[in-house]
């Protein structure tokens, strides 16, 4: 089922909707989407009475009729939208998480590389001894925690930012860079200058992980969001919403707006 938007410019006529059941309120909510009665009506069909959730089921290129197949297969819609940001279809995608992958593990899969393990909990081993040693660790440690000083919060940085790699982990106590912000991006695996980067786009932790993996840097999403016509202060609505810069564009021109984006951004926030 190929979406058609109403365009920006189209007056509101509840006629439609109230014609496919459904009340002047609803209707509304329905068509601030973009969504046509015809639309509304299949996704309400189909068990989706939240036009959000039926922009994420689009956007991830399922339909009302597959949506079941999806729904059955375990897959949600901020799940399926991941699945579409790294490039795998819907039957892919629920390929793949049967074969107990996460959307990262498939796109490693897919280039050849071995896949990382998902939510690693495991010490961080030799990393955490080695820096230790660097930050004067070990013996009499506790001295640094009763008083606070500054070797104590790098150790207990390194200490809460699990099994980050040890050198990416150097770069942030060389910047002292130690707060929780700084522990989400290690523990993300994003080194400390180029998390400033991402940072600076207005992207999150696990949204820079996600193009990190696919091998783009700052500078690149930058460029081709820049290229498509999105303006800077709306890249990270979309961006993080999971959706490409074409994507956004088409959804910018049905009268979709950023705002609507970040309602989508998180909800993907939450899986």
């Amino acid at each position: 089922m190929t979406m058609s938007f109403s365009t920006p410019g189209d007056d509101f006529d509840p006629a439609p909707y109230r014609a496919a059941g459904m009340a002047a309120d609803e209707a509304h909510f329905w068509w601030r989407w973009r969504l046509t009665a015809a639309q509304a009506a299949a996704w309400r069909r189909a068990g989706i009475a939240d036009p959000a959730l039926a922009t994420q089921w689009a956007t991830a290129r399922v339909t009302p009729e597959t949506l079941a197949v999806c729904r059955a297969a375990g897959l949600t819609a901020a799940e399926a939208l991941l699945w579409h940001e790294y490039e795998f279809a819907p039957d892919e995608a629920i390929g793949c998480k049967r074969r107990g992958l996460t959307p990262d593990q498939a796109f490693d899969v897919r280039l050849g590389r071995r896949p990382r393990p998902a939510d690693d909990t495991s010490a961080p081993g030799d990393a955490f001894s080695s820096l230790m040693s660097l930050a004067g660790g070990g013996a009499g440690a506790g001295v640094g925690a009763r008083t606070g000083d500054p070797q104590d919060r790098t150790q207990r940085f390194v200490a809460r930012a699990g099994n980050a790699d040890g050198f990416l982990l150097f770069g942030y106590i060389n910047d002292d860079w130690l707060d929780d912000e700084a522990i989400a991006w290690a523990r993300h695996g994003v080194d400390a200058s180029t998390a400033r980067m991402w940072q600076d786009l207005g992207l999150r932790p696990a949204e820079a992980k996600r193009y990190l993996q696919r091998g783009l840097n700052p500078m690149a999403v930058a460029r081709v969001w820049w290229q498509a016509g999105i303006p800077f202060e709306e890249t990270a609505s979309w961006a993080g919403a999971g959706l490409t810069p074409e994507e956004a564009v088409e959804q910018r021109a049905r009268g979709v707006t950023a705002e609507q984006a970040e309602t989508l951004r998180a909800l993907l926030d939450n899986t």
